[in-house]
């Protein structure tokens, strides 16, 4: 079941629409925007700096889900340009990445 969906991702249909440096830059963002709540004193944060965060979800998401509902929007992908960039799972786009078929 598991290679069945696995297949299925690599089509050209894939629900993924973000490729593998894509999604990785997207967490460590997200990441970086969501621990501003863990490293900062309540009482000496800006308005802005109480939005970080929540903003943060977003690329955080979209990076671990490996979908981004604004490139859909605009039907692109930065993912399956060629065999090294496929889309699917990150398991998936990484083993492409190191063992190019």
């Amino acid at each position: 079941m598991v290679q069945l969906i696995d297949k299925s991702l690599q089509s050209s249909d894939a629900l993924q629409n973000i490729g593998l440096i894509d999604r990785a830059v997207r967490i460590i963002v997200g990441t970086g925007m969501v621990s501003v709540w863990f490293f900062y004193p309540v009482e000496s944060v800006s308005l802005w700096f109480a939005i970080l965060p929540l903003v943060g979800v977003f690329p955080l998401l979209s990076g671990i889900i490996g979908w981004c509902p604004t490139y859909a929007m605009f039907h692109t992908k930065s993912c399956g340009m060629d065999e090294h960039n496929s889309c699917g799972t990150m398991p998936d786009q990484l083993d492409h990445l190191i063992h190019p078929h």
